[in-house]
């Protein structure tokens, strides 16, 4: 995966699309980065925030049965 000093915001849920299930959670922490860091509300990084917890849930209630 590439690292950016700051992500895109229009590609961003593209990216969680693509992203590999082993890097999730580190993309998680990216865009929870970005969140802390951007100026006012930003929907597209809250929206990958939400898409990417919610595949992190499904693939550990799949590891869980």
């Amino acid at each position: 995966m590439k690292f950016r000093k700051q992500m895109d915001t229009k590609g961003i849920l593209k990216e969680v699309n693509e992203c590999k299930p082993e890097e999730l959670e580190e993309l998680l922490k990216r865009i929870e980065t970005e969140i802390e860091e951007s100026e006012g509300k930003n929907e597209d990084f809250l929206m990958a925030k939400t898409m990417t917890t919610s595949r992190l849930a499904s693939m550990r209630s799949k590891n869980v049965e």
